[in-house]
């Protein structure tokens, strides 16, 4: 295995507190599209990529929003290729209780926006690419990292990413997995209904048709025969496919019967059914709850795909032994969140997720990774390239 040394940890802390103090926050499309919200780091990166000497490649996704994928020239003679991608963006900072860009180090953590979900990857994977290079030990594969935008809203980089050209065999991406290998993850089906009723004063109510009643026999459907439906499979790292109305809103005043109610439903799906099927599935099967279906309307808010990787595949066999030797045991995991990972594996890529921290950690007030976390990944991922320096990972 190897192991860091002193100034390689210093450089490695040094380079996560640079990633955190830049801004790169995404609450919404619309926010991030007039803030141009990766355009700092992607900024950064630029400069850091190129003095490891890698050439960048630049993606436009949205003006002063892009994809940026960065290689050695002339590296890799096996004819197949590697990537390494951590997302720029992170999720908002109000309500922190800590400083969300000074990345303050207390009791063996770093403190602040993105330590954890992503940056503490990014850094880690920038770091095992550097140093794997300087001691040209690196594999037979063509390596790339790649960096994308929008990873909170939907995976929306590496969407646009996967519109284009750019494939690679395999792909690790990082994301906090406490440093295990992670080959299955749901995928998010999001929809919104709307019930359609007729206005009227509430002290004639049989004179109009109230939306609300009618969103509480939707609401049934959702927790009572959809539910149901969707859970009749199980994956056996991930368990059943779950549903849930997560927001409501309908009425404009108490002495008025409402004409409309609209919710919001999270689907977190199993890999199987495509999710344009179950989209259907579920428009048709409340159409027959409802017995009408002008009484309402479903909206495909998006999707993003499922992750299911075999434990065969060469880049997981790989990755699985060096943990396995860097912590004594190691299996492939399954996690309920999604990624960029979902994108990918639906390109044909080779996905898996690994990277530092605890995902129970990421979004919260006071996000942290714990540095040995840090140590560990780039150590890891570090022992992947250099014990293969020279042979392919992925074939």
């Amino acid at each position: 295995m190897y192991r860091l040394n002193d100034n390689q940890r210093r450089q490695l802390r040094e380079l996560l507190t640079t990633l955190v103090g830049i801004k790169s926050v995404v609450a919404s499309r619309e926010q991030a599209n007039r803030d141009r919200a990766e355009e700092g780091m992607a900024a950064f990166l630029t400069d850091h990529l190129t003095k490891m000497g890698m050439t960048i490649n630049r993606h436009e996704v949205h003006p002063g929003r892009c994809n940026l994928m960065a290689c050695w020239p002339g590296q890799g003679t096996s004819g197949k290729s590697l990537m390494l991608e951590a997302h720029m963006d992170t999720v908002p900072v109000e309500g922190m209780t800590v400083d969300p860009f000074a990345a303050e180090i207390r009791d063996g953590r770093m403190y602040g926006r993105g330590t954890c979900d992503t940056k503490g990857s990014m850094a880690a994977f920038l770091t095992a690419l550097a140093i794997a290079r300087e001691e040209d030990a690196l594999p037979a594969d063509q390596i790339w990292f790649v960096s994308s935008i929008g990873e909170e809203t939907c995976c929306e980089g590496a969407y646009a990413l996967m519109t284009t050209p750019f494939r690679t065999d395999a792909a690790i991406v990082g994301e906090p997995t406490r440093c295990e290998v992670v080959t299955a993850h749901k995928g998010p089906l999001w929809v919104s209904v709307e019930t359609h009723g007729r206005a009227c004063h509430a002290s004639m109510p049989d004179h109009g048709v109230n939306a609300i009643d009618l969103m509480a026999r939707v609401i049934q459907f959702v927790h009572g025969p959809w539910r149901e439906h969707i859970s009749r499979g199980e994956h056996p790292l991930l368990g059943r496919s779950t549903t849930a109305v997560t927001t409501i809103e309908g009425g404009t005043k108490i002495n008025i019967l409402p004409a409309h109610c609209r919710v919001q439903v999270d689907n977190r799906l199993i890999p199987g059914e495509p999710m344009e099927k179950v989209f259907d599935n579920f428009r048709r099967m409340l159409a027959g709850h409802l017995g009408d279906e002008r009484l309402f309307t479903v909206t495909g808010l998006t999707s993003s795909g499922q992750l299911d990787t075999p434990p065969d595949t060469p880049v997981v066999r790989r990755l699985l032994d060096v943990c396995r030797r860097a912590q004594g045991k190691a299996q492939p995991q399954g996690v309920n969140y999604f990624a960029d990972t979902g994108p990918f594996s639906e390109a044909g890529i080779a996905s898996v997720l690994f990277g530092p921290g605890d995902i129970a950690q990421a979004h919260t007030a006071d996000e942290f990774i714990e540095l040995e976390q840090l140590y560990l990944a780039t150590e890891i991922m570090l022992t992947l390239l250099t014990e293969n320096a020279g042979k392919s990972i992925v074939d």
